[in-house]
């Protein structure tokens, strides 16, 4: 029988590797933080791996969504997340008229 929370289980079906994958591309951006943008790093190719790390990302939360959510709440993820890009855009924006004054 699988584990509570991994991925095959019955419950909360891959919300382990989610969480996971979270902290590989926390790490990523901590790196990138500390190296002020700097790309390259003792470690590796930083943008390389945040694009690796996206990915992963994208993938887990893509597979935890269609296996723990009907079509409903997926609908309610789905409209969700279209808002909240759209929020970021405006505020993206904002900043960059308010830098340009």
């Amino acid at each position: 029988m699988t584990k509570p929370y991994c991925i095959g289980s019955d419950e909360w079906n891959g919300l382990s590797k989610l969480i996971e994958e979270l902290g590989e591309l926390q790490q990523v951006c901590g790196k990138l933080i500390g190296s002020e943008g700097n790309v390259d790093h003792w470690s590796g190719d930083l943008r390389a791996k945040f694009i690796e790390e996206l990915g992963d990302v994208y993938a887990s939360m893509r597979f935890f969504i269609m296996n723990n959510f009907n079509s409903d709440e997926r609908m309610q993820i789905e409209i969700q997340q279209t808002n909240k890009y759209f929020r970021f855009v405006d505020w993206s924006e904002e900043t960059r008229n308010a830098e340009t004054r």
